[in-house]
């Protein structure tokens, strides 16, 4: 990790075990170790983080962290959202402006791509950015596991759906862009979002991220570098352990 800096960074996985499409699935441990301490070690890569903190309220994730020295920020069961526990965490970090949100079910997360989202907020006049990485595959398309993204002309996120969005962009070779769960955010942005009211929609598509959109917060969307995909299911879980055990056998 990186020394003195003009601003610090720092990043906050949110793990809780209450999954609903994969139970228990941060504590999966096939690969040798829990999924989230994957992401956790992806994340340490990172040159631009002063420090990667573990957020969670509970003990085994707790015990699973301190095994192996990963810091743990313990919270309260009422974050609804993984940035709400990020923001919760975020009352026992002083000194980070910059706050790199990366949910612990992305375990092949760039470290080159968490430093490209402190770059972005590094001046504070964005409060927000994301990331985004073309999809290509068909069933992904219409996989509801997969979150899609539209984007404005300027890189920033016009809505995100578990829908095929947009529709008929095969037909008329529209890029089509899939999300990934990682969100780089200015400390007054992330300690302001729990704050924040939802018409329903963030409710609805079951995507956080819209109650940033539903109240005009703007949020950049990178283009990834790596290519990373999120553990919503058993199968992502076994592809992930191919994947794994293919890079190190």
């Amino acid at each position: 990790m990186s020394g003195a800096r003009d601003h610090q960074a720092v990043a906050i996985l949110p793990v809780r075990v209450d999954s609903r499409r994969l139970p228990r699935k941060a504590l999966l441990a096939e690969s040798g170790q829990p999924l989230f301490l994957h992401t956790y070690a992806a994340a340490r890569g990172a040159a631009s983080l002063a420090a990667v903190y573990i957020a969670t309220d509970s003990d085994e994730v707790a015990a699973a962290a301190a095994a192996v020295g990963a810091p743990v920020i313990r919270t309260s069961a009422r974050p609804r959202t993984g940035s709400e526990r990020c923001a919760e965490a975020l009352t026992h970090v002083a000194d980070a402006d910059v706050v790199i949100d990366v949910q612990g079910d992305w375990p092949e997360v760039d470290p080159g791509d968490l430093d490209r989202l402190v770059a972005s907020l590094a001046d504070g006049r964005l409060p927000m950015a994301t990331l985004a990485a073309p999809l290509r595959d068909g069933a992904a398309f219409t996989d509801p596991n997969v979150v899609k993204v539209v984007r404005r002309r300027d890189g920033h996120a016009m809505y995100f759906s578990r829908a095929p969005i947009p529709y008929g962009a095969d037909a008329h070779d529209y890029p089509v862009l899939r999300h990934i769960g990682v969100y780089g955010f200015t400390r007054p942005a992330l300690a302001g979002i729990t704050d924040l009211p939802s018409s329903g929609l963030a409710e609805a598509e079951s995507l956080e991220q819209l109650r940033f959109l539903e109240n005009g917060i703007p949020m950049l969307v990178l283009d990834a570098q790596g290519d990373p995909w999120g553990i919503e299911t058993r199968s992502d879980y076994d592809g992930f352990l191919h994947r794994l055990r293919r890079h190190h056998p």
